[in-house]
């Protein structure tokens, strides 16, 4: 599979090579060629190949940065500013967003805190890993993490989740994979419930999350890599809103196709929604998976401006 991946990366540069052509047959005059048919269907070609150089060559680094109001009902009241950095997945792809570029933005936003959903890997040796994430030293603001699938190795390649823990706290990285943390916030307590990547609990026969502490918290955020934890798991914790990543916001979004024949759209692709079991925020991230491409979901960092108050009715917005 990843020498399919890598076969897909590197032929991509093919295009550099047939587009002088196919602009020659666009132009030329005379010759067996020049017909309006052949024309027209170079014509085509240009465009249709054109798309996929810029899904393959520009869009996977053009970072944005979105903000998202939240209201959020829970115990305490006051408010928070957090960064979600989803899905870096750096590895076998060289067109990936670089990650001393995204601490660069991170540290611009003012942000409080900033979490990290998991994926941070994607096929990368073991002993690149110090070297890769080195640069999340630099990040100025308290930062939690936890691992996702690929971490783990899931897809056929290693699990790094030990190693790659160990260099993001050197880091300074705070690592909560299957753990909690009170984090004090202004007068308030904010609890970070670190759950386990949920296919991975699946795999190790564990559950997603340690037990709780019985003291209250003012808010509590809930760090899982995989959205669909929310329906397929019979017991979560109680939780103020889970933020994750996973689904690349489509990675490739076509209106239909993308939700028909992906696993974007089971819980929910990209941004704040309220279901049933809980409030939830999915993070299109940064990364690429699968095909070393990104259309109309262009790289991402996520702020969100969460209000919180205890409330009756519960209300979010976006």
């Amino acid at each position: 599979m990843t020498d399919l991946m890598l076969f897909i990366y590197h032929a991509s540069y093919v295009y550099f090579l047939v587009t002088p052509f196919l602009i020659w047959l666009l132009f030329r005059e005379r010759g067996r060629f020049s017909g309006r048919k052949f024309k027209g269907a170079a014509g085509l070609f240009l465009l249709g190949i054109s798309v996929l150089a810029y899904a393959r060559f520009v869009e996977p680094r053009i970072l944005l940065t979105r903000e998202h109001e939240v209201q959020l009902c829970a115990a305490g009241e006051g408010s928070l500013r957090a960064a979600v950095w989803a899905d870096p997945q750096t590895g076998i792809f060289g067109n990936v967003m670089p990650v001393p570029r995204v601490v660069r933005r991170i540290n611009g936003l003012g942000a409080d805190m900033v979490f990290i959903p998991g994926d941070f890997t994607y096929y990368l040796p073991e002993e690149e890993i110090a070297d890769v994430f080195a640069p999340m030293a630099k990040l100025q603001v308290p930062t939690f993490a936890v691992m996702g699938n690929h971490d783990a190795g899931l897809k056929k390649g290693p699990d790094v989740i030990a190693p790659l823990t160990r260099v993001l706290t050197r880091a300074g990285i705070v690592v909560l994979d299957g753990r909690n943390m009170d984090v004090p916030h202004g007068d308030d307590i904010i609890r970070i419930i670190g759950m386990r990547d949920h296919w991975t609990a699946q795999r190790d026969q564990k559950p997603v999350n340690a037990a709780l502490p019985e003291t209250p918290a003012d808010l509590v955020i809930a760090l899982q890599h995989n959205p669909d934890v929310l329906y397929e798991r019979r017991r979560l914790p109680a939780f103020d809103l889970m933020v994750s990543g996973h689904t690349h916001g489509g990675q490739v979004l076509l209106p239909v196709l993308t939700c028909a024949l992906t696993f974007a759209c089971d819980v929910h692709r990209y941004g704040f929604a309220e279901k049933r079991r809980g409030n939830i925020f999915v993070s299109s991230g940064t990364g690429l998976g699968g095909i070393p491409v990104r259309f109309a979901v262009p790289p991402v960092v996520d702020v969100l401006n969460i209000e919180y108050a205890p409330c009756t009715n519960r209300q979010a917005v976006e």
